[in-house]
């Protein structure tokens, strides 16, 4: 899933809550459509528009219990062909102890390290692989001393389809991140052995996020030995109505020529909560260093 600037929001946001049996389950969504206008194509389009649920109950020994199930779905066109995929979909247990979980969800990988420069709404500057989303379960420590740990293992055992038909390999990939926060600086390690990708090196990557008051601005970067080199900086920065961003990224490709990358983009507030809103974006992006512009507009609710 690509993350936006709407996921990142949605999933900190406190939605309207409908009390069952002790359990408070929130009912969530978004409508995201997008004009984008590139080198050989132009649409209007879908962007990621998903809903789900996702609640917490208490539970005994000083525990709660958690969920979230989200479904992505095409707002753009009404045809007999539109797909309802999942987007995540995992339980939890949290406490003093932590927190572990288990299902479908973003790469702890791709949270720590690739999202700093890369939550655009249409946007998307290039990825170094990590393992694919699914058949995780990860431990997320409490934070110590500014320290943080995050581990998470997908496991492939030999009765899933995907390693039957040889587009995975059996086995456990193994994910880890740790993190560090003084003040107004955050930074953090990551490393994805993807195992369970077909003849896969491992990727390695670094991020910094410094808080300077008018702005945040942030530094990656990452390593794979058979893809190559990503270099990226970006900021965003808070308006009146709004939020101004951008970023730039240098990719050194192991087998390739090397390209520059780099996209700005600001959103309009068309209420108080930031729920609804505009925003454009423009800048070069891929392989190509094709130029692109869009106008979206997103409903959060």
């Amino acid at each position: 899933m690509k993350k936006t600037l709407v996921a990142v929001a949605v999933t900190t946001a406190a939605f309207t809550a409908v009390t069952a049996q002790a359990a408070d389950v929130d009912t969530y969504g978004n409508i995201q459509l997008v004009y984008a206008d590139g080198e050989d194509t132009a649409e209007l389009t879908d962007n990621g528009s998903t809903f789900g649920f996702k609640g917490e109950k208490e539970l005994k020994h000083g525990l709660t219990g958690f969920f979230k199930y989200e479904l992505e779905a095409d707002a753009d066109e009404k045809t007999n062909d539109v797909d309802v995929n999942l987007d995540q979909a995992y339980v939890g247990l949290k406490g003093d102890f932590g927190k572990v979980q288990i299902g479908t969800y973003d790469s702890i990988y791709n949270n720590a390290i690739q999202d700093g420069i890369n939550s655009f709404e249409y946007a998307d500057l290039t990825e170094l692989t990590t393992t694919d989303e699914g058949d995780t379960i990860a431990y997320f420590s409490p934070e110590v001393n500014g320290f943080e740990v995050q581990v998470s293992a997908q496991v492939k055992g030999d009765a899933e389809d995907e390693v039957a038909d040889d587009s995975v390999e059996e086995g456990t990939a193994l994910t880890a991140v740790v993190k560090y926060s003084a003040g107004d600086l955050e930074i953090a390690a990551g490393y994805d052995s993807l195992n369970n990708e077909l003849d896969a090196e491992e990727t390695i990557g670094f991020s910094a996020a410094y808080n300077l008051g008018v702005a945040n601005v942030m530094a990656k970067y990452e390593d794979n030995s058979d893809e190559g080199t990503n270099i990226g900086f970006g900021f965003n920065a808070d308006y009146t109505d709004g939020l101004v961003y951008g970023s730039i990224q240098a990719v050194e490709v192991e087998s390739g020529s090397d390209y520059d990358e780099y996209a700005v983009g600001v959103t309009y507030n068309l209420d108080l909560d930031g729920d609804v809103y505009v925003y454009v974006e423009a800048g070069q992006q891929g392989t190509a260093e094709d130029s692109f512009s869009a106008l979206g507009a997103v409903y959060a609710f």
